[in-house]
């Protein structure tokens, strides 16, 4: 009897240890592949570096390129930064001065006359008459100036004899036009008109007294600086 029950104990163990077996080997064939592990990149993207495009277009030098904090951005940030600044071909810009230059309240003026001055005395005393005025000096260049003041001499004379002279004078501003990034010297037109004056010097007092007027508005753009 105990042989009988061993033997059935025996064979139930091992039918039950075979089907655990045979369940291990199907669940294996049934479960799904693992993916292979893929290891994190840890690659970051290049830091900006300055070229000499950065000078071209934005304006930094290489000792300013980190003091201006350029250097914290990525490359591509650098990029899209200077795609932005560079000129759109459609865009027109005209640039002009918009005050005084230093020292704070002085006033660059070029001054030109043409016509009836064969000596150059007339222009002398209009140059002389223009520099005495307060914060004014007179340059040679437009690239140095904040106005123009252009002066055409004409002799009036009868039977021969000099009478007099007249003046037409044209004050401006000197600007800078920029269209797709070419760009060319223009100036913008102010005050026009005409003085007369028999008695010659007289032109130059006139001149000054009229350009000292036209010059307010830029005295006082200076002086709230």
């Amino acid at each position: 009897m105990k042989d009988l029950i061993y033997g059935i104990s025996g064979g139930l163990v091992a039918g039950l240890m075979g089907l655990a077996i045979a369940g291990s080997l199907a669940a294996a064939q049934t479960a799904p592949p693992t993916a292979p592990h893929k290891p994190k990149t840890s690659a970051k993207s290049a830091m900006a570096v300055w070229s000499p495009d950065v000078q071209k277009t934005l304006g930094i030098s290489s000792d300013d390129f980190k003091a201006d904090g350029l250097n914290k951005l990525t490359q591509v940030q650098l990029t899209n930064l200077m795609n932005s600044a560079k000129p759109d071909p459609k865009k027109h810009w005209l640039v002009c001065p918009a005050s005084g230059t230093t020292p704070s309240g002085q006033i660059h003026v070029l001054l030109t006359v043409a016509g009836d001055d064969s000596t150059g005395a007339i222009a002398g005393q209009i140059r002389q008459a223009i520099s005495s005025l307060t914060g004014v000096t007179v340059v040679d260049s437009a690239a140095n100036a904040d106005r123009t003041l252009h002066v055409v001499i004409q002799e009036q004379t009868t039977a021969k004899r000099t009478i007099g002279f007249t003046a037409s004078y044209l004050t401006g501003t000197p600007c800078t036009e920029d269209v797709a990034g070419k760009k060319t010297d223009v100036e913008l037109k102010g005050t026009l008109g005409t003085y007369t004056d028999a008695k010659g010097s007289g032109l130059a007092t006139d001149l000054a007294g009229m350009l000292d007027q036209d010059l307010q508005p830029l005295r006082s753009a200076a002086s709230t600086r």
